[in-house]
């Protein structure tokens, strides 16, 4: 060596050259088999583990087909699953395709790497990370077929419960149609009883039209016989009580008439001022304390005007009832009779 650190070439050197030159080269062949016995192994391995990857990928394929078939409701949901198996198997053989030509470009690179052993440490940190990877690579695909296995079980237990809920569906629809037809069997029947229904109402109108034409003669006859009657009694009055005359008697005038299918009241006292509205009641109670109050009694004049709404019971009865409690004249007689002289229409 020179002081400037390069090798001394010259003749004196030559010697000692060639006596270190053969164990070296022997050392670099030795390690060169090596290294290329070393890739050959890892080659072997790797390709042992592709054809058990791809063996049971196949099998993976084979058992998802066969699942296929036998799952014949679940085709759909399954079909995408299967579908993407076979991506799998087809990126495994394009794998497998593609390592097949990383083989041969690794033998290749062995055969360059006779010739560059630099070049061969570079190449086996390659092949010892995808070594790696590929052990990754199957690591997941066992776990991925673990899975699709136990996802496999599961669809085909919801096979067997669709089938229980199938089965008891169709006996539900067996039991509808049953209920169904007696729902129609009671409708038929319902319908006739509906129509001999409708027969009997039809019939029982026709007997209440007969029964309300009946009920109108009748009126008829009651009105005029009523009027019979208040003649009689009022020529029975004149011939047996004294005439009723207002003469010492305390005057009380009420007008009765309907409005809006309402009952108005109104009244004054004496014969003098207007008019005043009153209910029922109260004029039932104004009339007993002026009775108690006058000892002659009451002079109770009953006015309804023109056109005023009233029936003739309507008109009988508030008249009745007014003369029979609280008019001098009629008071002790309660059957009493309308005094038809009393009840001037203006």
């Amino acid at each position: 060596m020179s002081q400037d650190g390069f090798t001394d070439l010259r003749l004196n050197h030559a010697s000692e050259a060639q006596e270190g030159f053969w164990p070296s080269f022997t050392d670099i062949m030795t390690v060169v088999v090596m290294i290329f016995l070393i890739a050959m192994v890892v080659l072997l391995v790797r390709n042992m583990e592709l054809v058990s990857q791809l063996r049971s990928t196949v099998e993976a394929e084979r058992i998802a087909a066969e699942l296929a078939r036998a799952t014949g409701k679940e085709k759909d949901s399954l079909s995408s699953a299967l579908h993407q198996a076979e991506e799998r198997v087809q990126r495994m053989q394009l794998e497998l395709m593609r390592l097949q030509d990383n083989k041969l470009v690794n033998e290749t690179l062995i055969a360059e790497q006779l010739r560059a052993i630099s070049g061969l440490s570079n190449e086996r940190d390659d092949l010892l990370q995808q070594a790696a990877q590929l052990e990754m690579l199957r690591q997941s695909l066992e776990d991925d077929i673990q899975r699709r296995q136990s996802q496999l079980g599961e669809a085909l237990a919801q096979i067997d419960d669709r089938q229980l809920q199938l089965n008891v569906a169709q006996r539900t629809i067996v039991t509808l149609e049953d209920g169904l037809r007696q729902l129609r069997e009671r409708y038929a029947a319902s319908q006739q009883q509906a129509e001999r229904l409708q027969q009997t109402i039809v019939e029982q109108r026709e007997d209440l039209d007969i029964v309300r034409e009946q009920e109108q003669a009748a009126e008829r006859r009651y009105l005029v016989l009523s009027d019979e009657f208040d003649s009689l009694k009022v020529k029975y009055d004149k011939l047996v009580k004294p005439a009723r005359s207002s003469g010492g008697r305390h005057l009380i005038e009420v007008r009765y008439w309907k409005a809006d299918g309402a009952y108005q009241i109104s009244w004054r006292e004496g014969g003098e001022g207007s008019y005043q509205p009153i209910r029922r009641d109260r004029l039932d109670r104004v009339l007993t304390r002026l009775a108690e109050a006058y000892e002659n009694g009451l002079y109770v004049k009953v006015i309804f005007p023109e056109n005023s709404g009233l029936s003739y019971n309507e008109a009988w009865e508030f008249t009745t009832h007014l003369h029979s409690k609280y008019d001098y004249y009629f008071r002790g007689d309660a059957a009493g009779s309308t005094a038809t002289e009393d009840t001037a229409r203006p």
